[in-house]
């Protein structure tokens, strides 16, 4: 039974006064209750039926909640963030809305997509909104949380994001780069793909190096590395970003003395 004070499991031998308890309505339901996945549901285009449990994405974690309706706060507190310091962002068919404390969302009608959490301001050392193209909230976390040295460049209509002094393993004529990885716009739905080096990388013992051409970003002449994801290992935007592909690309690096 659906009132205004939310949902009460109703019995056979329940009794109810139709003129004092406020019904909204009753849904009847199969005991093995489905969970919805909001997601799912906009991608199909169609609308979440009323159930028992959503689950629904914030910053591409997922959240299991009972209810339907929803707060800005109680949001906040599924995805463990402070709104004090954290906005709220609801991706929906309706566009991209900033969601507050006090507002509510309707699970089962609004067509949400997602959420996003992202940091309120930027202090010292941090990215500025304007400066973060469009990288996704786990990949400044990444960037910050890790002290990593890093510069975000628009060059023509490309976007980058150039690692400063980036370690390199033993082997090689370097100890530490400047390595460039290429943002496509669609991304993260584009895949990431390659990185560029600079300066150029060579092997210690003299052994050539496959599959590397010259290629010019910030006025200086980078190492592009054509390096891919296998077929059967192919790029997945529910679960790969910016910290994914450069571990993978670091380890082309090491598996760079397996091959000859």
């Amino acid at each position: 039974m659906r009132t205004k004070k939310g949902k009460d499991l109703v019995g056979p031998n329940t009794v109810v006064d139709l003129t004092e308890c406020g019904i909204e309505r009753f849904i009847i339901l199969p005991f093995t209750q489905e969970k919805i996945n909001l997601h799912d549901c906009f991608c199909e285009g169609v609308v979440p039926i009323i159930t028992y449990e959503y689950e629904l994405k914030v910053n591409r974690e997922s959240y299991i909640t009972t209810k339907e309706v929803l707060t800005g706060s109680e949001i906040f507190a599924l995805a463990g963030k402070d709104p004090k310091t954290h906005r709220l962002r609801m991706f929906s068919k309706g566009g991209k809305n900033i969601i507050s404390i006090n507002d509510t969302v309707d699970l089962t009608e609004c067509g949400v997509e997602r959420f996003i959490i992202e940091p309120l301001e930027c202090t010292e050392g941090l990215l500025k909104p304007e400066e973060t193209i469009n990288l996704l909230p786990e990949d400044i976390t990444f960037l910050q949380s890790k002290s990593l040295k890093f510069s975000i460049l628009k060059e023509s209509n490309f976007n980058w994001v150039i690692l400063r002094d980036l370690d390199v393993p033993e082997g090689y004529n370097v100890s530490t780069v400047d390595a460039a990885i290429l943002i496509p716009s669609s991304y993260p739905a584009a895949r990431l793909d390659m990185i560029y080096f600079f300066p150029h990388l060579t092997r210690s013992d003299n052994k050539p190096i496959g599959a590397v051409t010259p290629r010019s970003i910030e006025g200086k002449t980078y190492q592009q590395w054509s390096r891919h994801r296998s077929g059967s290992h192919p790029w997945n935007p529910e679960k790969d970003n910016l910290e994914s592909h450069l571990e993978l690309m670091l380890t082309c690096l090491i598996d760079e003395f397996n091959k000859r």
